[in-house]
C-alpha cells in the first residue's frame, strides 16, 4: 500500500491511523529534503555576501 496516494483509485487506509500516520510521514520526508537545503543556500549566501564585501 503507498504511503501517500494523490486519489486516482489508488489504495488507501479506511481507519483513521492511516491518514494521521501518513501526515507525519510525508512532513518527515519533507523535513529530510528542506532543512538541508535551507542551511545549505544560507552558507551559499553568506559566502556570496561576504566574497561582494570584499571586492
Amino acid at each position: 500500500m503507498t504511503l501517500t496516494t494523490v486519489g486516482l483509485n489508488d489504495v488507501y487506509s479506511i481507519i483513521v491511523g492511516g491518514p494521521i500516520f501518513t501526515f507525519f510521514i510525508l512532513l518527515i520526508g519533507l523535513g529530510i529534503v528542506v532543512i538541508p537545503t535551507g542551511i545549505i543556500f544560507s552558507s551559499i549566501t553568506k559566502a556570496v555576501d561576504s566574497r561582494d564585501k570584499q571586492v
